[in-house]
């Protein structure tokens, strides 16, 4: 699978064709057909997606997905013991100092929404949030982060398997129908691949997540730094169309003609924010939009908290493979490079995402959990990569009209966040008991049992101009600490508990945990889009979430 098999028969003319046009040639027509273009780009309001992703895994126990739990973490136990009080499987490991300090207080309720001390930051914007609590994610880093991207409609086998033509990742979906308009639509901060799980040579180019799917204008573009982002603007002009020239040329030929024909839409859009771009470039006072100076700006820098060294890029050895880099800086700076891509017409789909590599993936033993008095702390992380950038990215959206629309760029954005899965907080030692060893060797096992583990009890929030906020949906059970099923309007499926959980009679065949299919599907219907055949994913939208 390649670029061209790819692209064969997609009639859209995307922006870049244009730019590489008019470079070469100027652009084409009269008054009166730059007029009808532009009343036809109009027929499309613009909409802007995204999603910021914590990868790794939350704790989602403090987070969304509440539990007050005690902490055993500081228990002193003698050494060699095989059965305290409590016992080992109903013991419960949480942070250190938790419920012990203000910053570390159990689940709390503001509005609608009960939340945990990882939340805490993000207060200011809770009467826009809409949290779904009942929500799993995955046990497999890659595999979780591939069923975000696509939806659910396949095992993990598929990772491996060459992208098929009707495939499309949640953000290509989106900017196929939105992004013909816009030179670099999509743009992500995530790079397949990064977390070292899965071995380079059995992923070729056109399996696992694969950027090329669909038309050219709908790729996935690797944001990168502001640097090489601004490398890649100061050659829009240059683009060629390639073996698109011609068709180009056809369209050009009768040009009227082909602007009132119904089915010459995206092309339409795409040459009128293609003159509007070119004329930017080109104006007699010099360069409007001049690449060098993006991301530059020492009054956004400042609201985004920006450092000159918040711009460098990391790298990480994981399971013994070799070392490999995110290659993207720190989250306030893609949140600032966003909205700066956004506000100028350059983008309007974005995936963020944490640059560390497994930064919540710690794996803690009980040793380890006794040694440091609890486990590790996800808060000052959260603090620096999703509320404080997400607060001042919020603020930009809502005081900032688009264009003279009269609507801001809030009313036209939808925000997802999310993490690939949640952590454990215990362990079930069970089978240890159970098993023919010696005691002392029974013990050993016991203290080196993984307590933070991959978990699929997570949560995700939706916020943005159509999300009905000051929401919470689902709930997560005190005594099964798993998501109690959702009904098909958002309550709580009533055969379980509301508070514990606990299954009481027969449970409705209705009901459901959301997962990433629900979470693919909600994005795309925000934002004004029939999930229904975009991409393969067979899950449906979760329309509670929606503003009637």
């Amino acid at each position: 699978m390649n670029r061209r098999s790819l692209l064969k028969g997609a009639a859209a003319i995307s922006v870049l064709e244009w730019l590489g046009y008019f470079r070469k040639w100027g652009v084409p027509g009269t008054q009166k057909s730059l007029g009808i273009a532009e009343a036809v780009a109009q027929t499309m309001e613009p909409r802007f997606l995204v999603m910021w992703f914590q990868e790794g895994g939350w704790d989602s126990y403090s987070m969304f997905g509440p539990v007050d739990t005690p902490n055993h973490a500081t228990m002193t136990i003698p050494a060699g013991t095989l059965n305290p009080n409590p016992a080992w499987s109903s013991q419960f490991y949480r942070p250190r100092n938790y419920a012990l300090d203000a910053t570390h207080f159990v689940p709390r309720t503001q509005g609608n929404i009960t939340y945990g001390y990882l939340a805490q930051d993000g207060l200011p914007l809770f009467d826009d949030l809409a949290v779904v609590s009942s929500h799993n994610g995955s046990t497999f880093h890659s595999g979780s982060r591939w069923d975000y991207h696509y939806g659910k409609y396949a095992q993990y086998a598929a990772l491996s398997a060459q992208r098929g033509m009707n495939e499309r990742s949640l953000m290509q979906a989106f900017a196929e129908v939105y992004g013909a308009q816009y030179p670099l639509a999509n743009v992500s901060w995530h790079r397949w691949l990064s977390d070292g799980e899965l071995e380079e040579a059995n992923y070729p180019e056109g399996t696992g997540f694969y950027e090329k799917l669909g038309p050219a204008y709908a790729h996935t573009i690797y944001g990168r730094t502001p640097s090489e982002m601004r490398n890649r603007l100061s050659q829009l002009g240059s683009v060629t169309a390639g073996a698109r020239s011609q068709r180009i040329r056809s369209f050009v030929d009768n040009l009227h003609q082909n602007f009132i024909a119904d089915h010459n839409g995206e092309s339409v859009a795409a040459f009128n924010s293609a003159v509007t771009i070119y004329k930017q470039l080109t104006s007699g006072t010099g360069l409007v939009i001049d690449p060098s100076t993006l991301f530059t700006d020492a009054a956004l820098r400042t609201e985004f908290g920006v450092q000159a060294a918040h711009e460098a890029t990391n790298a990480t050895s994981v399971n013994g493979n070799p070392a490999r880099s995110k290659d993207s800086p720190l989250v306030n700076v893609q949140a600032m490079m966003a909205w700066e891509l956004m506000s100028k017409g350059l983008s309007i789909a974005f995936w963020i995402e944490n640059r560390q590599i497994r930064g919540f993936d710690t794996h803690n033993d009980r040793t380890a959990i006794f040694n440091r008095d609890g486990q590790s702390d996800q808060l000052a992380d959260l603090r620096t990569d999703l509320w404080t950038p997400l607060k001042v990215f919020v603020n930009k959206l809502k005081n900032t009209q688009f264009g003279t629309s009269g609507k801001s760029y809030w009313d036209l954005t939808t925000i997802v966040l999310a993490s690939e899965m949640g952590r454990t907080i215990q362990g079930d030692v069970a089978s240890i008991l159970a098993s023919t060893d010696p005691d002392a060797t029974k013990y050993e096992k016991i203290m080196e049992q993984d307590v933070c583990q991959h978990w699929d009890v997570n949560s995700v929030c939706f916020l943005g101009g159509n999300v009905q906020g000051n929401r919470q949906y689902g709930r997560v059970g005190t005594s099964s600490l798993a998501g109690i099923p959702m009904m098909p309007d958002g309550t709580l499926d009533p055969a379980y508990n509301p508070a514990t959980g606990v299954l009481m009679g027969t449970k409705s065949p209705n009901s459901f945990v959301a997962d990433a299919g629900h979470v693919y599907a909600t994005a795309l219907s925000l934002t004004g889009i029939n999930p229904a055949g975009k991409g393969r994913n067979s899950r449906p939208a979760m329309n509670f979430i929606k503003k009637p």
